[in-house]
């Protein structure tokens, strides 16, 4: 992908970012992963979103930054930035300034009604791609038309994945802990 065609497509998502990053996962993982034309395979996306979650700054940004930099370099990492930021901001910006004047309106009410729930099923979506990328290894039947995926549990994988989602239930664990603990079991578990 060139650094033109990198902003273009991040132009394309920071338009649609209501929610957060994580709600656009979905979205990068159906123009981004999968066989040519798209340029990442699911590991390679797994990578780069595990890497964007763990360094600072909003997942969005940081997945911008990382998919440039490995499609087209520093020019493609500064095009796929600046695309991701270009529209988000004067939103970020607008939407403040009419949220201030008309946030008890009906419209906007509504607005914000509807979001909620598409946001939350989006977010869904973004937890099942991690899913399937974590435990079951990206590699899933009913994503392959040809039939030729085979499934590759990780059973430790799967084990940290129960172990976390137990902790956070159960205790009140440190998230920064929870990764750190999570990820220095993958290390040894997960090879």
């Amino acid at each position: 992908m060139t650094p033109l065609t990198l902003f273009l497509l991040f132009v394309k998502y920071s338009a649609l970012c209501f929610g957060g990053g994580y709600v656009l996962i979905p979205l990068l993982n159906a123009d981004l992963v999968g066989g040519p034309p798209r340029p990442l395979s699911p590991e390679g996306f797994s990578r780069i979103i595990s890497i964007s979650q763990v360094t600072p700054g909003p997942v969005f940004i940081n997945v911008a930054t990382f998919v440039g930099y490995q499609q087209a370099g520093v020019p493609g990492s500064f095009g796929a930035t600046c695309g991701a930021v270009l529209l988000s901001a004067p939103l970020v910006i607008l939407a403040v300034k009419l949220l201030r004047k008309y946030e008890s309106g009906v419209v906007v009410q509504g607005f914000f009604r509807g979001m909620r729930p598409a946001s939350f099923g989006l977010i869904l979506a973004a937890a099942w791609i991690f899913f399937e990328l974590s435990v079951l290894g990206g590699q899933v039947p009913w994503h392959d038309p040809a039939g030729t995926a085979k499934m590759n549990v990780s059973f430790a994988a799967a084990g940290i994945f129960a172990a976390a989602l137990v902790l956070l239930a159960k205790t009140k664990i440190n998230l920064t802990l929870l990764l750190i603990l999570a990820a220095a079991a993958g290390a040894f578990l997960c090879r």
